[in-house]
């Protein structure tokens, strides 16, 4: 099997942008990522990297589209 990739975003395999191991706190860890979204990431990489800023935004929007 090969390695994850944990820059790579595990729905749209662009990167991350996450820096959860930095100095700094990173973006990710005060986004609000919904468990539906969650679900949508493959049983073999779900925990292992983070969500794009871009899947997050996209599906956030969407949720609000669909519910108008």
């Amino acid at each position: 099997m090969p390695a994850i990739d944990t820059n790579q975003c595990p729905l749209c395999q662009q990167n991350n942008l996450c820096a959860v191991n930095g100095n700094e706190p990173c973006w990710c860890v005060s986004r609000d990522v919904k468990r539906d979204l969650l679900t949508q990431v493959p049983a073999a990489l779900s925990g292992k990297s983070c969500i794009c800023k871009s899947c997050i935004d996209k599906f956030n929007f969407n949720k609000v589209i669909n519910k108008s």
